[in-house]
């Protein structure tokens, strides 16, 4: 796999990351407010996440727990591959005289 790909695939795996995390913060920080009736947009919102939770995790607990480490652990690996391509004296090839 190229380097271009993998950088892709790390940030798609962030994104699709975010998108969960934030429709299930949504969803609790709005579990409560008060609701306008049939035509509520705090409603469709809650709605709109939970649909994007199901669609996502396939509406089960342990897949969607299983689609969350698996993200979790290729940010983990993106982040560590950025980590360990950082210029050191030895890839400038600075010889260092002491």
């Amino acid at each position: 796999m190229s380097r271009k790909n993998r950088v892709l695939a790390g940030v798609v795996g962030l994104l699709l990351l975010a998108v969960v995390l934030f429709a299930a913060f949504y969803i609790a920080a709005e579990a409560d407010h008060d609701c306008a009736g049939e035509d509520c947009p705090v409603c469709a919102c809650i709605r709109l996440c939970e649909a994007i939770l199901h669609r996502i995790g396939g509406g089960k607990t342990e897949q969607s727990f299983l689609l969350v480490s698996t993200v979790l652990l290729v940010a983990a690996l993106t982040f560590s591959a950025f980590a360990a391509s950082a210029n050191t004296p030895v890839s400038e090839k600075i010889r260092l005289n002491n």
